[in-house]
């Protein structure tokens, strides 16, 4: 991480570093629900889990307050959804609200964004008394043990599937949440191989995952493999499972526009739907790169979008070079 670099050349100044702007859709890193699974098409339950992920907590612990959430699909570009939807929006989602398709606010809210936590306390008091009333309300009611269960005994698991042991200091602290309001919850960390085996098709063995969604500026239907219902239960990409017919519309009008007005207005109005959904625990993003390089080179003040340019309009400056050499920090 940039922000905390130390090593000689740093301490004496020889290597500067910067934070420059990044333009460009995140990467949409996220967690995700197996929603072919009965359990989690409960839409509160799936909210109730993501509430007790504590971003801000983990981003002040373990990120040295570095990154930002990601709440839209198309985070950091002009194609995330924000504020009321406009005219043409409401004009693409109100018929499906009239077939009863999405919910009559989705004309009126703003887009569905992530809770924020306290970032002082792990387990924030508001967060945890929300997830559990959405929880009692979806049937799953504590028991003497302190274990979430429905009205059958069957007590509430979350197996959080992992091959990446990076992820264990965030993945502990949410698993305490979770704990915490009476899910039977844990991380099962296992073998590349075998995680390839439990994440596609015909398996999908697992309740909670980790996928990245790469969508572009100019979406097509590629989108079909990543959130279409038809490919949802054969496609690597479409982790969740997720098939919801307003989704399958929405994909269906942005293929078929005309201008780049029509996309985002497309976009702006299917990146509500998706965050609607509720079918993923977004992570996190930076929409900065860190760089750090020799006090000789040069860029423009202002770069150019999409790229840091480093092997295109950087430049050396030939006083700073030789006032490098000559101090030994760079060889002869």
């Amino acid at each position: 991480m940039v922000a905390e670099l130390r090593f000689p050349r740093r301490a004496e100044c020889s290597v500067r570093k910067e934070e420059l702007p990044r333009d460009g859709v995140s990467n949409g890193q996220s967690w995700v629900f197996n929603l072919r699974r009965g359990i989690w098409q409960d839409p509160r339950l799936r909210e109730a889990v993501a509430i007790l992920f504590n971003f801000e907590w983990s981003n002040d612990t373990l990120f040295f307050g570095k990154y930002q959430r990601i709440n839209s699909f198309w985070e950091n570009s002009w194609l995330q959804a924000e504020g009321p939807p406009a005219p043409e929006e409401v004009a693409l989602l109100e018929p499906l609200v009239g077939e009863g398709l999405l919910p009559p606010g989705i004309l009126t809210d703003a887009p569905y964004s992530q809770p924020v936590s306290d970032a002082g306390k792990l387990l924030d008091r508001k967060s945890l008394l929300k997830a559990s009333k959405l929880l009692d309300e979806a049937g799953w009611l504590v028991d003497d043990k302190g274990i979430r269960r429905n009205a059958k005994g069957v007590a509430l698991r979350l197996e959080i599937l992992d091959d990446n042991p990076t992820f264990e200091k965030i993945l502990a602290p949410f698993v305490e949440n979770l704990r915490a309001v009476g899910i039977d919850a844990g991380v099962n960390q296992i073998d590349s191989a075998q995680y390839e085996v439990r994440t596609r098709n015909p398996d999908y063995d697992f309740d909670f995952t980790s996928t990245f969604f790469v969508f572009d500026y100019f979406p097509d239907s590629g989108l079909r493999q990543w959130i279409g219902s038809a490919e949802a239960d054969v496609s690597v990409r479409n982790l969740a499972g997720l098939k919801d017919p307003a989704v399958d519309r929405l994909i269906n009008v942005i293929v078929a526009a005309q201008s780049r007005d029509e996309v985002t207005t497309a976009v702006h109005a299917l990146d509500r739907v998706l965050r609607a959904d509720r079918f993923r625990v977004p992570m996190w993003h930076k929409p900065e790169v860190w760089v750090a390089y020799y006090d000789m080179y040069e860029h423009p003040a202002v770069l150019p979008p999409y790229a840091t340019g480093e092997l295109s309009w950087w430049w050396v400056n030939a006083e700073k070079a030789a006032a490098l050499k000559a101090s030994g920090a760079l060889r002869q």
